[in-house]
């Protein structure tokens, strides 16, 4: 379970065992269309996000890149909305249009609008994390990238980049269903 060192921000509302990953097979679930945050002002469509091979210290990892267009990226091999699992999106906050430009600003509380297909899933944000990154150890980026993993629970994991200067941190927001059930997608509005 990665746990904050001195450079990192946490705010947590849910017990850690809660929030903490853990791996199990990706669920099926609805694909994520849309990604609304009223607060600020935030709506953007979802588009599936594309993976790249990178080596580091000689050895191959996945590495999801962000969409260079104003959208959110879905990490398409991330849980569906609306099962057991994490779906995790991605977006760039400084550069192609911007899209988590505000997201730093998002607090515990805050809701996390995704529409599907056919649902409009809401969730509240739970826990708020800022991850050294750049320059970090392979070892250290890997405990990030642990928030990024299947889950046994239903939750939404948005991450971006941070600060908007230099980019040597992870954002991450994790936020957990608000609804029993999902809406209805309103007409109109995918």
């Amino acid at each position: 379970t990665p746990q904050p060192g001195p450079s990192e921000t946490r705010y947590t509302s849910m017990p850690e065992a809660t929030l903490a990953p853990s791996p199990t097979p990706v669920p099926v679930g609805e694909t994520p269309l849309r990604f609304v945050v009223h607060e600020l002002g935030i709506d953007a469509p979802v588009i599936s996000a594309m993976v790249q091979l990178v080596e580091v210290d000689g050895k191959v990892f996945q590495q999801w890149a962000a969409p260079d267009e104003k959208a959110a990226g879905w990490q398409t091999t991330s849980a569906g909305l609306g099962v057991a699992g994490n779906t995790v999106l991605i977006g760039h906050h400084n550069v192609y249009g911007k899209v988590f430009e505000k997201l730093i600003y998002l607090v515990p509380g805050d809701i996390i609008e995704i529409y599907g297909e056919e649902h409009l899933y809401r969730y509240e944000v739970v826990n708020k994390l800022l991850v050294e990154e750049r320059d970090m150890p392979v070892e250290k980026r890997l405990e990030n990238a642990q928030w990024l993993m299947p889950s046994t629970d239903e939750r939404l994991t948005v991450v971006t980049c941070w600060p908007e200067t230099s980019n040597t941190h992870r954002l991450i927001i994790v936020a957990a269903p608000l609804d029993d059930e999902p809406l209805p997608t309103p007409t109109g509005l995918k």
